[in-house]
């Protein structure tokens, strides 16, 4: 009578469990590196988090069989396309968090232009209204302030991530998390299935 072969699936569990453990660990430097004030630290920060799932995938792959390959190449893909979306999502789930609301009054307005698509959008600076403070640039708001107009941000008190907008969630990062959690529990099956012996 064979035995269902509990030892590797408990392997296969526990080596996807660390992978994801790692791979999210990564993901929060990478993310406060995206969450920088200008561009270049966004595009480090998810430069960077392209290669978030390596470690943990390498974790993993020492204990899976030979014959589970297909799986760890998908398992490094769902985990490199979860902790890219992860470091999406760790600027507005900590600002939602700690982020201070403060009165902002808008002092400029200049006309950005993205390094990625090249199209111009307008960019507002923006300052504490009581002590004058500048808290840097709001983006891609869904009204146009103009100069003297207040709006209600977030401010970071570590000084970590920009200034955002009062309400940094919103339904892109539902769905952002979403994904994330399908991809999780995606790369959870086939981490326990990719260390199961071969019949």
């Amino acid at each position: 009578m064979r035995h269902y072969p509990w030892g590797a699936l408990i392997k296969g569990i526990w080596r996807t469990l660390v992978a994801l453990v790692l791979t999210t660990a990564f993901v929060i430097v990478t993310g406060i590196l995206a969450g920088g004030p200008s561009f270049t630290w966004l595009a480090v920060g998810l430069a960077l988090s392209l290669f978030a799932a390596v470690p943990g995938y390498l974790l993993y792959r020492l204990g899976a069989p030979d014959h589970s390959a297909g799986n760890r190449v998908v398992m490094l893909l769902v985990l490199t396309f979860a902790s890219v979306l992860g470091a999406l999502l760790v600027l507005p789930a900590y600002m939602s968090r700690e982020g201070v609301p403060t009165d902002a009054q808008v002092t400029h307005v200049v006309r950005a232009v993205s390094k990625v698509s090249e199209k111009r959008f307008p960019a507002y600076q923006v300052a504490d209204r009581t002590t004058g403070e500048n808290l840097g640039r709001l983006r891609f708001l869904s009204t146009e302030p103009k100069v003297g107009d207040t709006v209600r941000v977030r401010k970071d008190p570590r000084g970590w991530f920009n200034v955002t907008i009062a309400d940094p969630t919103g339904r892109f990062t539902k769905l952002a998390a979403l994904v994330v959690a399908v991809l999780g529990l995606s790369a959870f099956f086939l981490g326990a299935g990719g260390h199961m012996p071969d019949d």
